[in-house]
Formats: structure tokens, C-alpha cells, sequence
């Protein structure tokens, strides 16, 4: 696949997805390999400590907080 960047009214962003084809166009989030290197060192991190693990509770507020911040 090839990566392009692109710069779009945001009020015409909405159409311009929709008429996107799903099976031939992804949409990645900007920072999404920032992302991707945050997890793999989250994951690392308790692979090497997995006692410093947070309940499971915990994690799932601090997704939603995420979630919520996030401009979908």
C-alpha cells in the first residue's frame, strides 16, 4: 500500500470519506505510528514486569478517557 497525505476541508471531510471504496482505501489515524510504538513499549514493559499491572478497571477508564479526547 501507498501512504498519502492529504489536507481536507473539515466540512467536507464526512463526504469525502463516504466516497472513498472500503475495500480499496484504509484510513490510519495521524499519529498512528507514535501510537503503535507507545503500545509495543507498553506491551514490552509488562512482558519484562508483569507485576505492576493495573486492574483491568483502571485500564478501561484510562481507554475512555483516551477514547473521549479523541475527535472521531
Amino acid at each position: 500500500m501507498t501512504s498519502l497525505h492529504l489536507l481536507i476541508e473539515d466540512d467536507y471531510i464526512d463526504e469525502f470519506v463516504q466516497a472513498l471504496p472500503k475495500d480499496k482505501v484504509r484510513i490510519v489515524e495521524k499519529n498512528f505510528d507514535e501510537n503503535k510504538q507507545k503500545l509495543q513499549t507498553a506491551f514490552k514493559a509488562y512482558c519484562e514486569n508483569n507485576t505492576q499491572v493495573k486492574p483491568l478497571q483502571n485500564s478501561m477508564q484510562d481507554l475512555k478517557i483516551w477514547l473521549d479526547q479523541k475527535d472521531f
